[in-house]
């Protein structure tokens, strides 16, 4: 069956209809990297239509442990080719069987790269996928795709603290704003001997005033931080109070907000993996995993220097709040420890676990 990739100038791609059939509209998101099902079940993507710059996606199948949580928030997938025969061992099931039992609708046949540069030079934001035989409705859709914005709730967060890892071998306490995190945060965590609480993210700086853990982490998540100025509001309070915090992700940006900065939207989102970072203080380049459209506006507030910029358009990645043991980047960890900004970040964490006083020793 033929499908059509509907983009919010009323142009219209013509490709074939993959998973499930149906409409689906969202924010069009252009990410480089290889798995999809990393992708698709990462909160972090959640509202979104993300279209593959790889010339073929699907090629190491469905491979449950890359699976980020146990659904996929990814309202559409774009691609050039959808392979239908996997070639990793450890694939369990087809790309395309698992887009149709989520009922997930997608298209190929469709130059990425091209539409990645004609999204990039005409701003476009949002799409969506017409995957049915007889329709008609394109008038009423594309003004559906022009207002589409989406419900920043925390759909994946929890609802109360849970805490992960054994609390007589941890070295450390860390509590986590769950913004909907990725099952791979907490594994890693766990695997370097911390001890993890997931926090409810409008109640974590109370939660965690009241609990006293060793340092909060604000982990990647979809939706923007202006969307919630009562967590802002505070994370501007832990701050004061010395509270060592990390940010990455939307956490960066929801720290960037609380320590004065603002935030402007970038005409390129980084999206993607093995994006190139300076580390400054090093003078050495970390290939990265990224998500996100929005950078700091520059000059930053007296007080934020900055650690980390990307190497290809200088955006910053990376500040610490002077005096203070709070450090955020805007690079994501990840479950492949083959990628540079993993260790970048933990060895933050562990810095600013020791400079809050906790006896983690790494």
């Amino acid at each position: 069956m033929q499908a059509t990739l509907l983009l919010e100038d009323g142009t219209r791609l013509q490709g074939a209809a993959a998973g499930a059939p149906g409409v689906t509209v969202g924010e069009l998101s252009v990410y480089n990297g290889h798995d999809a099902v990393h992708r698709l079940t990462d909160p972090a993507a959640a509202g979104q239509i993300c279209a593959f710059t790889q010339p073929s996606v699907g090629t190491w199948g469905v491979n449950t442990e890359h699976c980020e949580t146990g659904v996929p928030w990814l309202r559409g997938l774009i691609a050039r080719e959808i392979t239908t025969i996997p070639s990793n061992w450890r694939s369990a099931e087809t790309l395309d069987f698992f887009l149709r039992r989520s009922f997930i609708t997608a298209i190929s046949g469709i130059d990425t790269l091209e539409l990645a540069r004609y999204a990039a030079e005409k701003q476009i934001k949002r799409c969506a996928i017409v995957a049915s035989a007889d329709f008609n409705g394109w008038d009423a859709l594309l003004d559906q795709v022009r207002a589409y914005r989406y419900n920043d709730t925390f759909p994946a967060a929890v609802k109360a603290p849970v805490s992960h890892g054994s609390g007589k071998s941890a070295a450390a306490h860390v509590a986590v704003c769950d913004f909907g995190s990725s099952h791979g945060l907490t594994r890693l965590l766990n695997a370097m001997r911390v001890r993890v609480t997931l926090l409810p993210p409008y109640d974590a700086p109370t939660i965690f005033m009241r609990d006293k853990y060793d340092a909060l982490i604000l982990p990647d998540g979809a939706g923007s931080p202006r969307s919630h100025p009562g967590i802002t509001e505070g994370l501007r309070g832990l701050i004061a109070e010395g509270v060592p915090m990390l940010g990455f992700g939307l956490g960066f940006r929801f720290i960037t907000l609380a320590a004065g900065a603002k935030l402007r939207p970038m005409r390129e989102p980084h999206r993607g993996a093995w994006l190139p970072v300076t580390d400054l203080q090093t003078d050495s380049v970390l290939y990265t995993w990224q998500s996100h459209g929005q950078t700091p506006e520059e000059p930053l507030p007296q007080g934020l220097t900055v650690t980390h910029r990307n190497a290809a358009d200088d955006t910053v990645e990376g500040f610490v709040l002077e005096g203070k043991p709070v450090a955020a980047v805007h690079f994501l960890p990840c479950p492949d420890m083959r990628l540079g900004g993993t260790g970048e970040i933990f060895n933050m964490l562990f810095n600013l676990l020791r400079q809050g006083g906790a006896s983690y020793a790494g």
